[in-house]
């Protein structure tokens, strides 16, 4: 009966073990995940995770005493997690990365100010382009304990604003109009948003407003900015509207005045 037991103990480690594989292979398949040198790791630390606890409990039902080999590896198995607790981190934020599916493959990310694009979300680490063709590789737990925005996660639709100060001379009105004129005429915007034109801010030499739009494609979002820039100055310049820049006015107290005179 012990040695029937043990058996089925040895063959359920087993039986689950082929199941967590094919599991694994088929999950990172649809995920496009190409790197087969990860997947074979993957599949690996699933049949050891099955397995290894599997033959003890079997030889632990046959009658042999292991409660010294559990102790010492213990002892082991805890000197080895300190040792290597970074990289554990990595691999198990990278399984969690892939369970979740948060961030994967296609995302446009922002990390620290940088943007970039996700390449390949690996074991250890994920490799981010950014747009100026630089390869990061991003450690998988930075991925996982810090803020990162991702403007792919749920739809692709972003945010692209610009200021832009006006004299106060100018006929705020007419400046309002311009500048939603513009907006209505700028191409590749979303059709889920509205723009938005907004008196923002009197500062020391300018009115300013903020223009907003939605664009769905982020990874063009530097580019279209610069293409509004672009729309805004042409359209106030041909509107006749003076763009400010910084102007600093001296007055004279009257009895400096006569006496320079």
């Amino acid at each position: 009966m012990k040695v029937l037991l043990a058996l089925t103990i040895v063959l359920a480690a087993y039986a689950g073990s082929r199941y967590l594989q094919r599991f694994i292979d088929r999950r990172l398949r649809v995920e496009g995940h190409r790197d087969e040198a990860d997947v074979r790791v993957y599949k690996a630390a699933a049949r050891l995770i099955m397995m290894v606890p599997g033959i003890l409990i079997a030889v632990h039902v046959l009658g042999l005493n292991l409660s010294s080999l559990f102790t010492g590896g213990g002892l082991f198995a805890l000197a080895i997690a300190f040792a290597m607790k970074n990289i554990g981190e990595n691999y198990v934020a990278g399984v969690m990365l892939r369970l979740e599916r948060s961030i994967k493959s296609g995302d446009v990310l922002e990390i620290n100010g940088v943007m970039g694009k996700v390449k390949d979300v690996g074991l250890r680490a994920t490799v981010v382009r950014t747009k100026d063709e630089r390869d990061l590789l991003i450690p998988n737990s930075e991925l996982v304990q810090n803020i990162v925005a991702n403007y792919s996660f749920k739809d692709s639709i972003c945010r692209v604003w610009t200021f832009i100060g006006v004299s106060y001379s100018s006929d705020m009105k007419k400046v309002r109009e311009v500048l939603e004129r513009v907006c209505e005429k700028f191409p590749g915007q979303s059709d889920y948003h509205r723009p938005q034109v907004m008196l923002t801010e009197f500062g020391s030499s300018a009115a300013t407003f903020k223009v907003s739009i939605w664009i769905e494609n982020p990874w063009d979002s530097g580019s279209t900015k610069a293409k509004l820039n672009e729309a805004v100055w042409n359209g106030l310049k041909d509107a006749g509207i003076t763009i400010a820049f910084p102007q600093l006015d001296l007055h004279f107290d009257e009895t400096f005045t006569k006496l320079t005179k």
